[in-house]
C-alpha cells in the first residue's frame, strides 16, 4: 500500500510547500481531473450514446416487453450493432471515487506520509506528545501537537536525524481546522465560525455534488427533446440520491479535508462535463 501512496503523498506534499493545505488539496483534485479527462471523455460518450438509443430502446420494449427473454436478447443486438457498452459510462464515472482511498490514507496519517516517519518513530512522537498511538485519526492529533515550537523541538531532538522530516503542519483555512471531524452538534462547546464552518462545509460538499450530478445528466442528453428509457431513469435517480448521501457520510465521518477535495472535486467536474459535451457534440 505505502510504494501506491507515495507518489499521491508527494504531489500532495509538493503543493503543501508552495500553496499551503487546502489549496494543495484542491489542486491534487484538479491534477486527478486532468490526468482522468480522456478516460471520463470516454464514459461521457458511451453514456451520450445510451441516451441517445433511448428511443430505440422504447421501441423494443413496446415490441417486446412482455417477452423478457426476447428483449434481452434484442437489446443486446442494439448495443452490439451500435457499438455501445452500457456499462461503459458507469464504469468511468466511479474511477474518483478510488482516488479517495489514498487520498483518505495520506490524510489520516500525515507523520507516515508527509514526514516519511516509521511505525517505531511515530511511538516517540506519541510519547512526546503524551497522544496514543491507536483510535481513528492518532497522527492528525500528533500533527496538531507539533504546532507548538517546544514540542516540535523536543520530537526533532529525538528522532536525530529522521528529526529533520519532521515540521509543523499547518491545518488551517479560513478559520477552520481542516484536521477536525465536523460535529452535527456544532453549538456545543459554544458557537464560533470554527465549529459552524466545519458543520458547513459537509453540506457545502452536498449541494455542489448535486450541481455536479445535475449538469453531468443535462450535458449526457444532446437532444432535449429526448426521453429516457426506464432503466435509465431509475439509475439516473439512484446516483441523485446515492452521491449526495456519500457526499454527507464522507464530511462528517472523516477530516473535513476531505470536504474540501470533494467539493473541488464537483467544481471541476462541472468544467469537466461542459467542456466534454461540447467536444462530443461536434462528434
Amino acid at each position: 500500500m505505502g510504494i501506491i501512496l507515495k507518489p499521491f503523498a508527494w504531489l500532495l506534499l509538493f503543493f503543501y510547500n508552495y500553496f499551503g493545505y487546502a489549496v494543495a488539496l484542491m489542486l491534487f483534485a484538479l491534477v486527478v481531473k486532468l490526468i482522468l479527462f480522456p478516460l471520463s471523455l470516454k464514459g461521457k460518450k458511451s453514456m451520450i450514446k445510451m441516451n441517445l438509443l433511448s428511443g430505440k430502446m422504447q421501441q423494443l420494449q413496446k415490441q417486446y416487453g412482455k417477452d423478457r427473454e426476447r428483449y434481452n436478447m434484442e437489446i443486446q443486438k442494439l448495443y452490439e450493432r451500435e457499438k455501445v457498452n452500457p456499462m461503459g459510462g458507469c464504469l468511468w464515472s466511479f474511477l474518483p471515487l478510488f482516488v479517495l482511498i489514498p487520498l483518505f490514507y495520506i490524510i489520516r496519517e500525515p507523520l507516515t506520509y508527509f514526514m516519511d516517519l516509521n511505525a517505531d518513530q511515530v511511538k516517540i512522537v506519541a510519547e512526546i506528545t503524551g497522544l496514543t498511538t491507536t483510535g481513528a485519526y492518532p497522527q492528525i492529533a500528533m500533527a496538531n501537537a507539533l504546532s507548538s515550537p517546544e514540542v516540535l523541538a523536543q520530537v526533532q531532538a529525538a528522532l536525530g536525524e529522521a528529526g529533520s522530516k519532521v515540521f509543523s503542519m499547518n491545518f488551517q483555512f479560513l478559520g477552520i481546522n481542516l484536521a477536525a471531524i465536523p460535529n452535527w452538534k456544532f453549538w456545543e462547546g459554544g458557537i464560533s465560525w470554527s465549529s459552524v464552518g466545519l458543520f458547513l462545509l459537509p453540506l457545502v460538499s452536498v449541494a455542489v455534488s448535486l450541481l455536479s450530478m445535475q449538469v453531468s445528466l443535462k450535458t449526457n442528453q444532446m437532444n432535449r427533446n429526448q426521453a429516457q428509457d426506464e432503466t435509465t431513469a431509475k439509475t439516473n435517480r439512484t446516483m441523485m440520491i446515492m452521491m449526495p448521501l456519500m457526499s454527507l457520510w464522507i464530511g462528517f465521518m472523516m477530516p473535513v479535508a476531505m470536504c474540501v477535495y470533494w467539493i473541488a472535486n464537483s467544481l471541476f467536474s462541472v468544467i469537466q462535463e461542459l467542456i466534454a459535451g461540447k467536444i462530443l457534440k461536434k462528434d
